[in-house]
């Protein structure tokens, strides 16, 4: 009888949710980690799921970060594909195809690669104007749920949701959901912070 008490006990403390209180001291939290991340190296998997296909499309590859405004985010397999993003400028390309975009004279690549940043970081969650956000607890880790408010985001998708590990409140999933009913997760694995990383790998090519 006991046990069955604090079960029931158990599920009713889980279905109450968290307070408003408790929500703003998590995103604090998750943003003073965020802050105190100078560099970080991971590997990533990504899903694609189809809402009208049942096949899904799964590539892998590898993110390196460095502050400020430095990330390589680069395909691997099954195909190759990279995405460097230093200060204002963008190079996204393949061995058939580069370009260079000047993020201060493209407002959507801008909001792009602002976002991608600051999902993989965490840092978005500083941007409160950009969202509305909601944490859950998943167990294991914080779900924190940005719903878009501005126009131009909310073309692109309708929520991201962000799962932050409790030990070290680090980024371990994302998970975003597009207009279309498509979704694309991304697994971070191997996730190092605060390494050294080479400044090679964040040069524009030519």
């Amino acid at each position: 009888m006991l046990i069955l008490l604090f079960s029931l006990f158990c599920q009713l403390v889980s279905a109450a949710g968290l307070t408003a209180s408790r929500k703003q001291e998590i995103i604090g939290s998750i943003n003073s980690a965020a802050s105190a991340m100078k560099s970080m190296t991971c590997s990533f998997t990504q899903t694609k799921y189809l809402s009208l296909l049942s096949d899904k499309m799964v590539s892998e590859g590898k993110m390196y970060y460095r502050q400020p405004n430095r990330l390589r985010w680069e395909y691997t397999s099954p195909y190759q594909y990279l995405f460097v993003l230093n200060g204002t400028k963008v190079y996204v390309g393949n061995k058939s195809r580069k370009d260079v975009i000047d993020t201060d004279a493209n407002k959507v690549f801008k909001e792009i690669a602002r976002i991608m940043m600051g999902t993989v970081t965490g840092t978005v969650l500083s941007g409160s104007s950009d969202f509305s956000v909601d944490v859950a607890d998943g167990g294991t880790v914080w779900r924190v749920t940005l719903v878009p408010s501005k126009k131009e985001m909310k073309r692109m998708f309708s929520k991201i949701v962000l799962s932050f590990r409790k030990n070290g409140l680090m980024v371990s999933e994302i998970d975003i959901y597009e207009k279309n009913n498509d979704r694309t997760n991304i697994q971070l694995k191997n996730v190092k912070t605060n390494v050294s990383v080479n400044d090679a790998l964040f040069a524009i090519p030519k």
